[in-house]
């Protein structure tokens, strides 16, 4: 339960409406230091959440429940998304009203994901003195390999439940980066459950690759070195410097 457990929601209830409740808890509140993390973290979980309300067959309602007041950013974006926001649990449970964000969102209400993942990549950079090469990626992967090695899974071991949700958003958003520094693009939240909610677009307008980062940190934790994240990085460089269409 919780944020960075980011492919399931927490509870699922019966409302007094008739709805099937969906509930995210986030227990540990909005630290302003772990504000990049746990916003993203929001963002993953809640469009995950979302398509299921929208894809089963029931009447549902979403709810994040926060420990303290959340971000004003994150408020209104949970506002513009039909998502009811409330502080504290039970009889103590109030509607959320915010407090200033350290990342306001976007004059269009929308999150201002670039500057979030890069907040959440210089975390990431600041942790294991990385410094933004496409060479440091194989640092990278030795990180993921040791987290691994944690979990107590060798070279050639795979674990499909395996997750790590801190180092998910962490490692991808400094893997984003770094391509984005390499080839530009631009972080794109969307609805398509194979491409991943957060990736990284890039190459030409009318012609962009949709780069599941975040995925693929999370497939190298279940599978090892054979998804590498420095191989998707350089594969995808590879293709935009050899002029090579892209296939959607």
């Amino acid at each position: 339960m919780g944020l960075a457990d980011l492919q399931t929601i927490d509870v699922v209830a019966m409302e007094d409406d008739g709805t099937e409740g969906l509930h995210i808890v986030v227990g540990n509140g909005w630290p302003p230091e772990r504000e990049a993390l746990y916003h993203v973290q929001l963002l993953v979980k809640l469009t995950g959440t979302l398509h299921y309300a929208e894809t089963c067959g029931k009447r549902c309602s979403v709810t994040v429940h926060s420990a303290d007041e959340p971000p004003a950013g994150v408020l209104e974006f949970l506002r513009a998304a039909g998502v009811r926001a409330v502080v504290g649990l039970g009889d103590r449970e109030r509607p959320a009203v915010g407090r200033p964000p350290r990342f306001p969102n976007l004059p269009d209400g929308s999150p201002d994901l670039g500057a979030l993942q890069a907040a959440n990549a210089a975390d990431f950079a600041g942790r294991h003195g990385l410094d933004g090469t496409v060479a440091s990626l194989d640092r990278l992967d030795e990180v993921l390999e040791a987290r691994r090695r944690e979990e107590g899974l060798g070279p050639d071991d795979t674990d499909e439940e395996f997750a790590d949700g801190d180092l998910i958003v962490l490692g991808g958003a400094y893997a984003g980066e770094v391509l984005r520094s390499a080839a530009g693009g631009r972080w794109v939240l969307g609805r398509e459950p194979m491409i991943g909610p957060l990736h990284v677009a890039v190459g030409p307008a009318g012609d962009e690759m949709a780069v599941n980062v975040l995925g693929k940190v999370r497939k190298y934790l279940r599978y090892g070195s054979e998804d590498s994240v420095r191989s998707i990085v350089s594969m995808v460089l590879a293709r935009l410097n050899g002029g090579m269409p892209s296939s959607r």
